[in-house]
């Protein structure tokens, strides 16, 4: 579990760090800032890791679709193999064209759309155009 959910994490951050390239993603509110350690796509994934990464490593679990043939295990660690990985990277990239009705949009979205719409309003915060920042909240399916 914990390589899924690792191996999800920094997909997840590379993904949110591409939506933050519009400002600089080295500047954050929760992670504090470390040079090379992108803090606010960091920020930015605690409202999407339940949904995205959580849920997927989960559906992957609990459905079989992914099975102890498909880690291996190096120096200590536990890793996905080709077939593994193959497996996640196709389902995360599913799980970033589903579409959920994003409340501040007011329509349905894919997370992807979504990354780029959270980024814009956290910054318009940052910067003080606006005073209230509204994460995304989804129910998990």
């Amino acid at each position: 579990m914990n390589a899924l959910l690792s191996l999800g994490y920094s997909l997840l951050t590379t993904n949110l760090t591409a939506a933050l390239e519009i400002v600089d993603p080295y500047c954050g509110f929760f992670h504090t800032e470390v040079y090379g350690r992108p803090a606010l796509a960091l920020d930015l994934m605690e409202e999407f890791r339940a949904v995205i990464v959580d849920s997927l490593v989960l559906m992957l679990v609990n459905k079989k679709m992914l099975s102890p043939k498909d880690f291996n295990t190096n120096s200590g660690g536990v890793y996905l193999n080709g077939a593994g990985r193959k497996v996640f990277f196709k389902q995360y990239s599913e799980r970033l064209t589903t579409t959920a009705h994003h409340p501040l949009a007011n329509c349905s979205l894919n997370y992807q759309k979504m990354f780029e719409l959270q980024a814009r309003q956290l910054v318009k915060v940052i910067q003080g155009e606006v005073t209230t920042y509204a994460p995304f909240q989804s129910e998990i399916k």
